[in-house]
């Protein structure tokens, strides 16, 4: 593998080599530099074009949306390397560069996404019908965007309003009953520019033939695997110009989900429930040309996201359980872009973040909630066009953890108009969520149990009492592992996680209608949040609850190819290499340290 890797890394400095010796251009070509003129502004928070930015950026356009023929936004996710979609009973998320879904932040133009269970953002929740494009940001993110950004960003824009009027209609059939409706209307005139999109899906729902920890899902588990429901969903956009110097926008988001499903207990009764999702949020923000050199931005969010379920018996229809999930988030900020020329760029933010869960699963029934405030700073460099640097820092102080501070370096050095060098050196982190440091929950239809760091000893004693945890034979006592009395050392405590992310990548456009893309990146993180077993329950599953792992890193390199063929047809290639470990179990197998079983 060492010898791989090596051969790996001789060819990602060979081939450039290679490439410019074989061609060389003055000037790029035209359907290239189409490309390369693009806007975004997920880099850094303003709007710039994608060859100047000086991080690892994904831009899916719109026609590459409609391409995939998808009809939520995973679909569109899955055509891309190093977007790996990952789905589990609780959704769909998105890992990057080897983490976890729950270590990206989603966003829809600009505002977080909230409703992740168990980590994990469901993103079968998002149709693709009025979306404009998507950009992702791979690496620590948090300069710009707090906590959640630790592995990167990913910012699905909607389509902006227009200077036109017009309404687009779309609908789509698939197997397994599934219905997709979409309709888009846009009005402008005078000052006033608006957009409304409404979107219908419905599925029947299907089986998944794949085993789980020796379980067939189409066999041995009673009901469907992907359980029939419906959801529909609206969106608003409102933007007037009042002045010259003043804009006023109002954003409004609605989504709702029904969904009925069959499940069999672990003592073999079958249960039939339906659930209900309801996720909604609001965005005002207003914003004034100070000068020609300063523009100042106020924006507000908020966003609520709630789930209830109801299970009865089927042979009776008396309660088995009742769950809910309720959860706010709003954020005040208040950001200064100033543009001292053309080669010095500054921006200035500060902001309040509200945070609140209450759910039937945490280990009682109150508000949780926690805030934050933030303070960022960003400095943009662009010298004769062939340098882009951009320093950036960000202070947090929260109600639940330790200050954070989290700054960035990364720039971008044009060789030439067809070799471009990119890298950067940034901290991300993200804090304990109310599930890891709460939780109390019990899957009944399968018969795990989750506890939170804070909870856990209460939890285990309620199961202990309860009868649930099974007994070893050989010593008659009940089988806890160490982990669960570590916990109890530490008080039930866990730390923020953090990691330093480094992103090394080089551009080559010298191959007529070709962009091929290097990256090399490697993450080091400390206090990573993992779930651990802490107890053999009598059933066979385990009771978990939450740890810090001091050194884990992630490293590997990713290649892009694409092909340009006219103004229709694009031929894309690529390949992600990913190594991951936990340092001290490499180091003890090296020799370093003796391995604890």
């Amino acid at each position: 593998m060492i010898f791989l890797k090596n051969r790996f890394w001789l060819l990602f400095l060979i081939a450039p080599v290679g490439l410019i010796s074989a061609q060389s251009y003055e000037q790029l070509n035209p359907e290239i530099e189409k490309i390369l003129n693009e806007v975004v502004i997920t880099a850094t928070k303003t709007k710039r074009q994608l060859s100047t930015t000086t991080v690892p950026v994904t831009l899916i356009q719109t026609k590459d949306i409609e391409n995939t023929n998808a009809l939520r936004i995973q679909g569109v996710l899955d055509e891309y390397t190093g977007l790996n979609t990952v789905s589990s009973a609780l959704g769909t998320g998105i890992q990057l560069q080897g983490l976890d879904a729950d270590y990206s932040l989603i966003m829809i133009d600009g505002v977080p996404i909230i409703g992740r269970l168990n980590g994990v953002l469901d993103l079968s929740r998002l149709s693709v019908s009025n979306i404009s494009h998507i950009e992702i940001i791979k690496g620590p993110s948090s300069v710009l965007f707090g906590s959640n950004a630790l592995a990167g960003v990913v910012n699905i824009i909607t389509k902006s309003p227009k200077d036109e009027q017009s309404v687009e209609l779309s609908s789509k059939a698939s197997s397994f009953q599934t219905y997709d409706f979409a309709i888009n209307g846009l009005y402008s005139k005078n000052k006033y520019k608006g957009i409304i999109s409404a979107n219908s899906y419905s599925t029947g729902g299907y089986d998944l033939a794949s085993n789980y920890q020796g379980y067939n899902l189409s066999t041995d588990y009673y009901g469907k695997t992907v359980s029939p429901h419906s959801n529909y969903s609206l969106s608003i956009q409102n933007g007037y110009k009042i002045s010259d110097q003043l804009d006023i926008h109002f954003n409004a988001r609605y989504f709702k989900e029904s969904e009925k499903y069959d499940f069999v207990d672990d003592k073999d009764a079958v249960i039939h429930g339906n659930g209900n999702v309801v996720d909604w949020s609001i965005k005002p923000w207003v914003t004034y040309q100070v000068s020609p050199k300063l523009k100042s931005t106020i924006r507000y969010s908020y966003n609520q996201y709630r789930t209830e379920t109801n299970e009865n018996f089927k042979k009776d229809d008396v309660m088995y359980s009742h769950s809910f999930y309720n959860e706010n988030y709003g954020l005040l900020e208040w950001q200064n872009d100033f543009k001292v020329n053309n080669k010095h760029e500054f921006t200035l933010g500060a902001g309040y973040e509200m945070e609140g869960v209450q759910t039937s699963r945490l280990s009682d029934d109150q508000f949780h909630n926690a805030n934050n405030k933030f303070l960022y700073l960003q400095y943009i460099l662009t010298y004769k066009d062939n340098l882009n640097v951009v320093l950036g820092s960000r202070y947090e102080q929260h109600k639940n953890y330790a200050s954070q501070f989290n700054p960035k370096i990364s720039f971008k050095y044009n060789i030439a108009p067809q070799y471009v060098i990119k890298a950067s050196v940034g901290r991300g982190f993200k804090k304990p969520d109310f599930k890891q440091l709460y939780f109390n929950y019990t899957n009944n239809a399968i018969g795990y149990t989750v506890l939170g760091t804070t909870y856990v000893e209460e939890g285990m004693n309620n199961l202990l009492s309860q009868n649930e945890i099974a007994i070893n034979p050989e010593n008659n006592q009940p089988v806890i592992y160490d982990l669960y009395y570590n916990i109890l050392e530490n008080g039930g405590k866990i730390e923020a996680e953090s990691s330093t992310g480094i992103n090394l990548g080089m551009s080559i456009r010298s191959i007529d209608n070709t962009i091929i893309d290097f990256n090399l990146f490697r993450n080091d993180l400390q206090n990573l949040i993992e779930t651990t077993p802490i107890a053999l329950k009598k059933n066979g599953w385990q009771a978990y609850s939450y740890q810090n792992l001091n050194r884990v890193y992630t490293q590997g390199a990713e290649v892009n190819v694409k092909y340009y063929w006219g103004d229709h047809l694009k031929i894309c290639g690529g390949y992600q290499y990913l190594d991951a470990k936990d340092k001290k179990v490499y180091e003890q197998k090296k020799g370093k340290g003796k391995i604890k079983t």
